[in-house]
């Protein structure tokens, strides 16, 4: 666990986030998608579950270290403006996601003077909606019990047309 760690705190705090919660892995929400993928790329595009944006797999992340991140997403809307940025770890067991999970919370609420707050009906998840953009972190757990560490930042307008989607499913 040391050795994830080491790398991941190294990374974090040197390359992935600026001075106020904008960007996150090297991408900046509200830049245009184009900054990011390729016109061909960008081909591969799926409809994300928030009305009026679109998601892709960057296959070549501006910073990338697998000892964290498995996946990141980039969601964004018919202008190619970036919405929400999510990477995801997978995990075999809870308590492994936990040990990842918070110094890279205590990190984020360093670099960016923030407490975050535990998200209400989530097992083991936090954000914090400071700047008009939410950043949050999660430990989500899957039926097989298999655990995936999300790590995300979103713009306001993405988290309210999200919140749209989500409450009409009530």
């Amino acid at each position: 666990m040391k050795k994830l760690l080491l790398p991941l705190l190294i990374t974090l705090s040197t390359t992935i986030l600026a001075k106020t919660p904008d960007s996150l892995f090297g991408i900046s929400i509200n830049d245009n998608i184009l900054n990011y993928v390729t016109k061909e790329e960008l081909k591969s595009k799926g409809k994300d579950v928030t009305e009026g944006y679109f998601y892709i797999l960057l296959k070549n992340p501006p910073v990338s270290n697998e000892d964290y991140v498995d996946y990141l997403f980039v969601s964004f809307d018919k202008n190619n403006k970036i919405g929400n940025i999510q990477s995801q770890k997978s995990f075999q067991k809870l308590e492994t996601c936990k040990l990842l999970e918070l110094p890279i919370r205590n990190l984020l609420m360093d670099k960016f003077n923030i407490e975050f707050e535990p998200y209400p009906n989530i097992q083991y998840g936090f954000y914090n909606d400071k700047y008009g953009v939410t950043i949050a972190t999660e430990c989500n757990v899957k039926n097989d019990n298999k655990t995936t560490l999300i790590i995300s930042l979103e713009s306001q307008k993405y988290m309210n047309k999200r919140l749209e989607f989500w409450n009409s499913q009530i």
